[in-house]
């Protein structure tokens, strides 16, 4: 009997793992996504582009070309745009399941129309103006009275924001509807031209013309541009192509930003683009800074961004209210989801109890790896903040400072914008830190970040370089008057007395100045030009002592 029983328990577990083995298939079965057939045909979805074909729309020639919407069982038209063409008219007429749109979306979606954002490629718009140089147009400020294109109240919601936050009144400027044509820039015939940073600059680079960019994001509006989105009725009645168009297309977006070259290569031969080849390549340069593909995955929608952007509508009493933002994001874990995990749970508890072990086990499984991708993303947005920002005062550091800087510069030096670097040492942080103690110390450097944070403008930005230094760059300076205005009030702030733990501590600021571009323009010389001038100041102080 007992040799009986020992046969028998080999034999049992056998049949135990090959029971296991059966539901865990039938599990990954249930939670995969439904892969198509081999032989299934492919369904063919029509998707209208913003415009005619160019880099603009990279991913989407990618993702046909690697073939990552065929292996998502879909077919892909490309349809290019054209006046009076617009993305958001052919899906809700039925004639594209998926089009590319910029901020009109949104407006639309307030309005009542049925649409729905599925991912933002681009985190940061490229719509701006540009005016000539020779214009004396610096600042926004500078269009009044003067003649400015534009295109539509829907499609130029920001810049209409940006004049009425910056208190201008838009009818004192003379605006004309949008020709299309860059020529009229170049010409003299207007004054300042609606833009994008991908295109437009790049034909008046090659006529020799200088010219001055003016952005809504330098003036804190900040929109989503060549946003991917469907219809409410394509997500409702086909949640799994909408997935499956979604995951390919970003897909294929992925491969652009990483092989620009090969997708330029494919526009010249095969779609037959009439941009130059290095046209397309000043284009993708120019998108990157743009996507951020480095530092966003790409196709994120942040919800607060949606919801300025909805107010700067409502600004402008362009829509009712902004209750219509709901929904209007896509979940990529739709409730359609939800229903199929229920069934799912519905299949289990009929199973026995070793498929509801099964299930249990893989939901713990689940559990702890949400837990630790959750712990890991917090971990990285600590490692993120501490290597970008100052523990102490937190105002950025120096790797934070140094590649906004020279990104600043380098589009100061396209657009002729006048910018100052001011270098801050501390005077009497060494007699405080050695009478009273690092406390007091790090007391007074986050006084001096306060001060120096509070007097600054939202367009500039400081930081602290290390010690008891500081570094501010200044945006939009249009003389030495600014400059020392700005200045004198970073100073008397700083000098301002700090109450700590009853005593009075006071310290003030060595400030020293280098202008962009009359003292060069790049960030080392202007950095070293300003700490000379800040020893300088110093020094003049100790000798007056």
């Amino acid at each position: 009997m007992a040799s009986n029983c020992t046969r028998q328990t080999p034999q049992a577990l056998r049949m135990f793992k090959r029971c296991l083995a059966a539901w865990s298939l039938l599990l990954l079965c249930l939670l995969s996504p439904t892969a198509p057939a081999d032989n299934a045909p492919l369904q063919v979805i029509d998707f209208q582009l913003r415009w005619k074909h160019q880099f603009q729309f990279a991913g989407y020639y990618a993702a046909i070309a690697q073939g990552y919407y065929r292996e998502e069982g879909l077919e892909v038209r490309l349809h290019q745009g054209a006046p009076g063409k617009t993305p958001v008219e052919e899906v809700l007429a039925g004639r594209a399941q998926y089009a590319e749109s910029n901020s009109e979306l949104l407006y639309e979606r307030l309005n009542g129309k049925p649409l729905v954002a599925l991912a933002a490629i681009f985190q940061h718009s490229p719509s701006v103006l540009l005016a000539r140089a020779d214009a004396g147009i610096r600042t926004v400020h500078d269009l009044l009275g003067k003649r400015v294109m534009l295109m539509n109240a829907q499609t130029d919601a920001d810049f209409l924001t940006m004049f009425r936050r910056e208190g201008m009144d838009a009818g004192r400027i003379q605006l004309q509807p949008s020709s299309y044509a860059i020529e009229d820039l170049a010409s003299g015939k207007v004054d300042a031209f609606n833009s994008y940073l991908t295109n437009e600059p790049y034909f008046l680079q090659q006529q020799g013309i200088d010219y001055v960019v003016i952005s809504p994001s330098t003036y804190g509006i900040d929109f989503y541009s060549d946003i991917l989105f469907t219809s409410e009725a394509e997500v409702e009645e086909h949640p799994e192509r909408v997935e499956a168009f979604r995951r390919a297309s970003l897909r294929g977006w992925r491969y652009a930003m990483d092989h620009p070259e090969e997708i330029i290569e494919l526009l010249l031969k095969q779609y037959q683009v009439p941009k130059s080849l290095a046209h397309l390549q000043f284009e993708a340069q120019v998108m990157r800074s743009l996507i951020l593909p480095d530092l966003v995955e790409i196709g994120h929608m942040n919800p607060g961004r949606w919801q300025r952007m909805a107010e700067a509508f409502l600004e402008q009493n362009m829509v009712p209210d902004t209750s219509r933002l709901e929904g209007f994001s896509y979940d990529p874990n739709p409730p359609q989801q939800v229903k199929r995990l229920q069934r799912i749970i519905v299949v289990i508890s009929l199973g026995a109890a070793l498929a509801l072990a099964v299930t249990l086990a893989l939901l713990a499984i689940q559990r702890r790896l949400m837990r630790e991708i959750r712990l890991r993303k917090q971990a990285e947005a600590e490692v993120r903040t501490l290597a970008f920002n100052d523990n102490l005062t937190g105002l950025p550091n120096r790797n934070s400072f140094i590649p906004y800087a020279k990104q600043k510069l380098l589009s100061a030096k396209r657009s002729g914008e006048h910018l100052a670097l001011c270098y801050i040492d501390l005077n009497k942080f060494k007699e405080i830190n050695d009478r009273h103690g690092h406390q007091a110390g790090d007391a007074v450097l986050v006084h001096a970040a306060k001060a120096i944070s509070s007097s600054i403008r939202e367009a500039d930005m400081a930081a602290r370089m290390g010690g008891d230094e500081f570094v501010i760059l200044l945006d939009g300076v249009n003389n030495a008057a600014d400059t020392e205005r700005l200045t004198n009030l970073i100073c008397k702030a700083v000098a301002q007395p700090l109450h700590w733990q009853g005593r009075t501590l006071r310290v003030t600021a060595s400030l020293g100045v280098a202008l962009c571009p009359q003292d060069g323009d790049e960030l080392s010389e202007l950095m070293a030009k300003a700490d000379a001038a800040m020893f300088y100041k110093k020094a003049a102080m100790l000798v007056l002592r």
